[in-house]
Order: C-alpha cells, then sequence, then structure tokens
C-alpha cells in the first residue's frame, strides 16, 4: 500500500487574479523548501517561507506591493486542499551566493488587517451615529484594504459617535471594539469576523474539541524559555 502524502499549493493572487499557481515538490533530501504558519489570539496571522527552491524563487522573487500569497496543503484523504493561511507580502529578504549558484529567499507574510496598524491618521475623523459596519468600511477604505468583514447583525447597527485626530487608525478600531464589547477575530484565510464578546464566549465555550493524529501533523516544533 502507497503511503499517503500531502501535496503543497502555492497561489500568488494579485487584485482579483490568480497570476501563479504552483506545487512545488518537496524533496527532503534537497531541503530547499520550509513553511510554518502562525497564529494566536493576541496577533495576526502569519506565513513564513524560506526557500531556494528555482520554482518558487521563480514566482515570488517579482511580487508586487498588496500581492497577497495563499498556502494550501492537501487532505490525506481525498487530496482535496484546505487554505493554511492566505494574507499579503511583508518582507523579503534576498541572498545570493555564487559558487555554488544559489539564491535564497525569506518571504514574511501577514494577514492584511495588519496595514491598519501602519496607518497613521493626521487628519480630523468625525463620526455622528455612524453605523459600526460603516465606521469599519470607512477605516479598510482609508488604509486600501480589500477583504471579507463579517459582522453580527445588530452589532453592524450599533451607532459610534466621536471625533479622532493625529491617532493610529488600528488603536482606534481597538478603542471602538471595546466600548461596544465587540470581539474580533483574524482567520488565517484572511477573513475577519466581529461577534459579541458574549456570543464569541459562548462558541468557545460550546466548541468541541478537536483531535489531532499523527497522519494531520507536518511537522511539529516546540518551543521552550525561563
Amino acid at each position: 500500500m502507497s503511503e499517503l502524502k500531502h501535496r503543497i499549493r502555492l497561489e500568488l493572487i494579485r487584485g482579483d487574479n490568480i497570476v501563479k499557481t504552483i506545487e512545488p515538490s518537496m524533496n527532503e533530501s534537497l531541503n530547499d523548501l520550509e513553511f510554518s504558519t502562525g497564529n494566536s489570539i493576541n496577533s495576526f496571522p502569519t506565513l513564513s517561507i524560506k526557500s531556494s527552491n528555482p520554482e518558487v524563487n521563480q514566482v515570488f522573487m517579482g511580487f508586487s506591493k498588496h500581492d497577497i500569497v495563499r498556502f494550501m496543503v492537501s487532505d490525506a484523504t481525498d487530496n482535496s486542499f484546505k487554505t493554511m493561511f492566505e494574507g499579503e507580502f511583508n518582507k523579503m529578504t534576498t541572498k545570493i551566493e555564487n559558487n555554488p549558484s544559489k539564491i535564497d529567499l525569506d518571504i514574511q507574510a501577514v494577514h492584511s488587517f495588519f496595514r491598519l496598524s501602519t496607518l497613521e491618521i493626521s487628519s480630523k475623523l468625525e463620526f455622528k451615529e455612524t453605523p459600526f459596519k460603516d465606521f469599519v468600511r470607512q477605516l479598510l477604505e482609508i488604509a486600501e484594504i480589500d477583504l471579507k468583514v463579517t459582522i453580527e447583525k445588530n452589532l453592524s447597527k450599533v451607532p459610534i459617535t466621536g471625533l479622532s485626530r493625529n491617532t493610529n487608525a488600528f488603536r482606534l478600531f481597538k478603542e471602538v471594539c471595546l466600548m461596544i464589547n465587540a470581539s474580533v477575530v483574524f482567520n488565517s484565510d484572511n477573513t475577519v469576523n466581529i461577534e459579541l464578546r458574549s456570543d464569541r464566549l459562548n462558541h468557545l465555550k460550546s466548541a468541541t474539541v478537536l483531535t489531532l493524529e499523527a497522519k494531520d501533523m507536518i511537522s511539529i516544533v516546540k518551543t521552550d524559555s525561563i
């Protein structure tokens, strides 16, 4: 019986178009490709790609600002693909060696909402009974962020009134969410869910425990510190 193996698929997305799709071969003996994803309750989802794989490097050396990378892994049973991460390029480090000829890429990608944390609003922003969903939409438009945000129906209608100037856009977003008791989840597929904090807590309490088996794991990294 042949051993079932995970396959990797990478997509480079520009605007609404998938401009490149590759399924790089994972040759353990070459050790030329490494992926790691990160996600926690207090940080944005991230993806790290370390590559000396010519096929991967050819695709990603020419990425543009606001390009999106989608990282998918095949299911071990039915060979369908599941998105493990989707987000925009944040930083790339290139190392070139001449003897032997080799290019090493260290690519860092992050959830697109991260861009809101880099935006300082110098102008005055005034909100008068503005529905929360329109408040969020306005911030995303200012930051030129294009992603799907799902807001609980009643929460989306909560009126926001206030004046802000010379502030960080993400700090403003967090303060408003705190005032209206909103819980925000940044999903690894580059979407956002916003709901009442009480609803989020109830959801967590009633969630089914997921048991990971050996076949579900590609690799494990353990870090200890004191």
